[in-house]
């Protein structure tokens, strides 16, 4: 090639790297903060009110999410029966009791809890939890990071726990 033309060249991709570089770190903000998820924001939440509005359900508890973000999240229970014996192998979790009673076990180990206790269950920990008494349980569950219920492990024939 001549000179002049591999010149030509040298200053095409020379501006196109100079725009490409300025514009990657704000391409990679974006995607970090997309991998990331939602940020929290600052909110007052009506624990008694919300407990009364529980919009989601699976087969064992009607629950709702209540916050959120990359290193945890608060979700609200209320139990009517029984969960039973399960793992999350991610999530550490922290069970604190609104009103009820509860029994169950932690990685074989009996525990019961009554209103305004707190049950710590670490990751990977096999746990169940069943109503005792008439009146349902209501519970706040923290978890760390946050709780991802496609990650729960039943153990086990979940009608027979």
């Amino acid at each position: 090639m001549k000179r002049k033309v591999m010149r030509n060249w040298f200053i095409a991709l020379f501006i196109l790297g100079i725009v490409i570089g300025f514009l990657i770190p704000f391409h990679l903000k974006d995607l970090a903060k997309k991998v990331q998820g939602p940020s929290l924001t600052a909110e007052v939440f009506d624990i008694p009110k919300r407990l009364g509005q529980l919009d989601q359900e699976n087969e064992f508890f009607k629950y709702a999410f209540l916050a959120a973000a990359e290193t945890g999240g608060v979700a609200l229970i209320r139990l009517d029966d029984k969960i039973p014996l399960h793992a999350h192998p991610k999530e550490n979790h922290f069970v604190y009791l609104v009103k009820g009673h509860v029994k169950g076990t932690v990685n074989g180990q009996q525990v019961e809890a009554w209103q305004g206790q707190l049950i710590a269950i670490p990751a990977g920990a096999q746990h169940s939890i069943e109503r005792t008494g008439d009146s349902p349980v209501e519970m706040m569950v923290f978890s760390t990071p946050n709780y991802m219920p496609n990650d729960t492990q039943w153990i086990g024939n979940k009608e027979v726990q």
